[in-house]
């Protein structure tokens, strides 16, 4: 009786599937289903063995709750854990919520759903260490570090679309050797201390308005700096400095307060000024030094005495 029953339970265990490992063959990711081979074979008492069929339209298990999903390419060749439920699954895969299952079958091939990423020991890891969290694609890595760091290496490029951006940071730099471009509605950059930004070309288009308010701005492209938009402001407690070959300004422009400008300056067109012109030496086009420049003294011309009328004697 011992050996019956121990056969019996061989025999159930043999036939019920609970998980195995297996290969992606085709993926649809606007259905999130998969064609899968299981990755090993199926052994008999007898010590033959063969392959498991292809199994069609296994779901693919990516996170995804509260209205949030993280999801990623799935290639042909890719590894992944095949688990089967317990019941014939087919109803509530087509939507239905608390269905009688459409057949007693359990543990079996047609109910599998696939969870990516199981692969062999022979595959190397694409950890780097044993103390980041790495999201890596395509030469790309986010890497958050212990300390609350967070690396993001960019083999190309970085878009960002958005209505409002908002940063908030002791210190920003941003460096880049070729182009800087934002584009958005509103954009706001604050730095209790400094920003530095400095790249080939920049160009920042709001739609509204740019607030810029730090203690010290450094702004330096060796190429272009272009800045579009309906309001601008910017505000330092400490110093702005601003270097390029060029600095064009259309429009009108009012300053309060003092100017200092080292080195040549060129005004054309007209210019009225209700303040005072002082400096070291202001010297017009031809080369004259008004505060050397003098007049000679010409006296003014004696009235000619009033005319005597003229006429017959009388």
């Amino acid at each position: 009786m011992s050996e019956v029953i121990e056969a019996l339970q061989k025999k159930i265990a043999t036939n019920l599937r609970v998980a195995m490992p297996a290969i992606i063959k085709k993926y649809d990711f606007k259905t999130q289903q998969a064609d899968v081979q299981i990755d090993i074979k199926e052994l008999y008492h007898d010590g033959s063995h063969s392959d498991y069929p292809m199994i069609s339209g296994v779901p693919v298990i990516f996170p995804r709750s509260g209205g949030a999903s993280i999801t990623m390419p799935v290639k042909a060749g890719d590894g992944c854990l095949l688990v089967f439920l317990d019941r014939d699954a087919s109803s509530w895969l087509l939507g239905a919520s608390r269905a009688v299952p459409q057949s007693r079958r359990v543990h079996h091939l047609s109910d599998a759903v696939a969870i990516i990423g199981l692969t062999p020991f022979s595959k190397v890891s694409n950890a780097e260490n044993n103390e980041d969290v790495l999201l890596q694609f395509s030469d790309s890595k986010i890497r958050l570090k212990p300390g609350g760091i967070i690396d993001i290496h960019n083999a190309f490029e970085v878009n960002i679309k958005t209505e409002n951006v908002i940063i908030n940071c002791k210190n920003a730099s941003i460096k880049a050797e070729e182009n800087i471009n934002a584009e958005c509605k509103t954009a706001q950059v604050k730095s209790s201390e400094n920003t530095a930004v400095e790249c080939k070309n920049a160009s920042v288009k709001a739609a509204e308005n740019i607030s810029i308010e730090c203690k010290v701005a450094d702004i330096k492209s060796s190429e272009n700096a272009n800045i579009e938009t309906k309001s601008a402001s910017i505000k330092a407690s400490g110093t702005i400095n601003t270097e390029t070959p060029t600095f064009i300004q259309k429009g009108n422009m009012k300053i309060d307060g003092n100017i200092e400008i080292t080195g040549t300056s060129e005004l054309k067109g007209n210019a009225t000024c209700s303040a005072v012109l002082t400096g070291n030496s202001v010297k017009t086009k031809s080369g004259i030094d008004l505060s050397l420049h003098t007049h000679d003294y010409i006296p003014a011309l004696e009235p000619a005495p009033n005319p005597v009328p003229t006429g017959p004697a009388k």
